[in-house]
């Protein structure tokens, strides 16, 4: 499983990878590849809402309730999505305009018109995907990814090469087509999973929710917290030129953080068994095990950017980005951190703790936004990377006392795990091919 999930979890990034490589060298503007890095950000609030109100719900009572009761969770999850879904497209298609404006992007109002039509697809898409996690097949979540984003990739490639530009709209269109190509091989996966009946019952539809609010909040302030930089540059310095250079730095910080994303896909649901979140003991070996096996990758990544962002940032774009070089190295640091953050979300959220969580990080999210807005004001383009590293440490400290008050966790003990990785890493790559 972990072998397909770190297929699915790499695969995101890097196709991410080639399309910002494609299209900051040959297909869009600077300030139009700020706008494009502004409407992904405005999807991923999207996915985020509706993953957190029910994907962790749901793989928590896949794994909690008998067989009998499944076919109620599959049906609560099922409208709870279709519910937040239309009101997401309710609130997008209201709004845009007033989006477009504070963010000083005035071609993002047509592509969220545009993106709203798509949201409707992310309904099956996502029930199926979820579907997938909650029964740990990870095959089926990299096929689905996989096509989905290859797709997008194939007609992007198609336009640039026929017109030598791809506009915009069309980038919204060509992302949409992918979500419709990604439902339909997701189906393929997990029919023999659906019963093909739909029983809502209250009782079902209220525990996903209660449980899914708390999530939703932490998410929501998860994701203000990463990008709060990404969204005031363009209205504090004016430009979303700006933007575009951050969301280059930004992308390679992602691909850096993917150990974290498989790793917490494959921990939560561990985690989240009734018997597992009970013990203590449990607990503190997963977390400690898990972010150790996180930073074993994610060390040697952080030091390759450090000595080599000019070569990054070329390889990503062209010279104009260089102005990325800098804040790039300042969110390296970030990574280092961000492997004890993730697992800290999954082992609270699965052991029954939400609420602390929802709390934790949405004082973190403020944090960061106040600091973001002062930061940039005081250092201009810089201080969105200053103000993100701060806001990081400052998470650190705090989540690491409450793990170590909740469950005797040792944060050092996570890099004897890390150094403990490598040699056990080489004797399987020896083994492997000698």
């Amino acid at each position: 499983s972990g072998f397909f999930n770190g297929l699915q979890k790499l695969s995101v990034p890097v196709f991410g990878i080639v399309t910002t490589m494609i299209l900051a060298k040959e297909a869009l503007t600077k300030t139009e590849m700020g706008v494009w890095a502004l409407f992904l950000v405005v999807t991923s609030f999207i996915e985020l809402i509706r993953q957190a109100l029910v994907k962790t719900s749901l793989i928590k009572f896949i794994n909690h309730s008998p067989e009998q009761d499944h076919r109620f969770v599959l049906s609560a999850a099922f409208f709870l999505n279709i519910i937040i879904t239309l009101l997401l497209v309710v609130i997008l298609v209201f709004f845009a305009p007033q989006f477009a404006l504070w963010l000083k992007a005035p071609e993002l109002e047509e592509m969220l018109y545009i993106f709203s039509i798509g949201i409707l697809v992310l309904i099956p898409f996502s029930h199926f995907e979820w579907i997938m996690y909650s029964k740990s097949n990870f095959k089926g979540l990299f096929a689905t990814y996989f096509y989905r984003q290859a797709i997008t990739l194939a007609l992007m490639v198609f336009f640039v090469v026929a017109f030598k530009k791809v506009s915009l709209n069309a980038l919204v269109i060509f992302y949409c087509i992918g979500i419709l190509l990604g439902a339909a091989i997701g189906y393929r996966y997990v029919r023999h999973h659906l019963t093909h009946t739909f029983v809502l019952k209250k009782e079902w539809f209220s525990k996903l929710w209660h449980f899914g609010k708390y999530v939703f909040g932490s998410g929501v302030s998860t994701l203000v917290f990463a990008n709060a930089g990404q969204m005031m540059l363009s209205p504090i310095l004016g430009s979303t030129a700006f933007t575009a250079s951050q969301s280059i730095a930004a992308r390679v910080i992602n691909l850096s953080d993917m150990p974290s994303q498989v790793v917490s896909d494959i921990l939560f649901p561990k985690s989240a068994n009734r018997e597992n979140a009970a013990n203590k003991d449990l607990i503190r070996y997963y977390y400690e095990k898990s972010v150790g096996a996180t930073l074993c990758f994610c060390i040697p990544m952080v030091l390759f950017i450090l000595l080599f962002p000019k070569f990054i940032i070329l390889f990503l774009a062209d010279a104009q980005y260089l102005d990325a070089i800098p804040y790039l190295r300042i969110i390296a640091f970030t990574a280092i951190f961000l492997a004890y953050l993730k697992q800290w979300g999954v082992i609270i959220d699965s052991s029954g703790r939400p609420h602390v969580n929802f709390l934790l990080i949405t004082f973190i999210a403020l944090v960061n936004v106040v600091l973001t807005y002062f930061f940039i004001k005081g250092m201009g383009f810089l201080g969105a990377a200053y103000a993100l590293l701060v806001s990081h440490i400052i998470a650190f400290i705090i989540t690491q006392w409450l793990l170590n008050k909740y469950y005797g966790i040792r944060f050092m003990q996570c890099f004897k795990y890390a150094f403990a990785f490598y040699p056990e890493l080489s004797k399987m790559f020896f083994q492997k091919f000698k």
